[in-house]
């Protein structure tokens, strides 16, 4: 079993990052790859012909400001047994620090009519999502090769949204599921480290001051 391990990252990368990157268990035979590039669609795009030409069999995409356990990619590895794409939770790093999947994506004929649910309460196990942001992401490469078949394209943002939204967009339009895995929780690292428990406490306080 070979993987990528894709990272795309400016100059330098978080020391919680670089030592949760050092301390990971690895699975099989593992390639690293950095790519610095202040257009994160372009890096991802230029990893992802990393992973289609070294016969990768996954691609492990974790962004460089995450911060996350030993485990997580046998966690992944064990979460993706018989399925396509699967997301740990990752937070935004501003208020209300939503974890970053949605349940529904809809796409507007113009950049303002997109609209996206999240997902603020999610199940205890594994379950679907129509997109997710690619802070922690495991994905067979054949969903990338299929999707660049198909598309011509894998990464370049559709009006309206990021370059990880605009992937899963088209990764479904294949055919693909998408999946989060509540059991894979990912820090990430702003001016704290958001977490799971950083999103409940600032919804717990907005209840409160109602």
């Amino acid at each position: 079993m070979r993987t990528l391990i894709a990272i795309p990252c400016m100059e330098q990368v978080q020391t919680e990052f670089a030592r949760s990157l050092v301390n990971m268990r690895t699975v099989g035979t593992v390639q690293y790859g950095f790519l610095g590039c202040s257009l994160v669609y372009h890096a991802r795009k230029e990893l992802s012909k990393i992973a289609l030409q070294t016969n990768a069999d996954y691609v492990l995409w974790i962004d460089s400001d995450m911060n996350f356990g030993p485990t997580l990619m046998e966690d992944f590895l064990k979460a993706m047994e018989g399925r396509d794409m699967v997301s740990g939770i990752c937070h935004m790093r501003h208020p209300p620090y939503r974890p970053v999947i949605w349940k529904h994506v809809k796409r507007g004929m113009l950049p303002e009519q997109t609209q996206l649910d999240p997902y603020d309460d999610y199940p205890d196990e594994i379950f679907e999502v129509e997109a997710c942001g690619f802070g922690a992401v495991m994905m067979r490469t054949e969903v990338i090769r299929k999707v660049a078949e198909t598309f011509h394209e894998t990464f370049g943002p559709i009006p309206g949204f990021g370059e990880d939204l605009s992937f899963c967009i088209r990764a479904r339009e294949c055919g693909f599921k998408i999946y989060a895995d509540p059991h894979i929780q990912v820090g990430h690292k702003g001016s704290l480290i958001i977490d799971d428990s950083t999103f409940r406490a600032f919804m717990g306080m907005k209840e409160e001051t109602k």
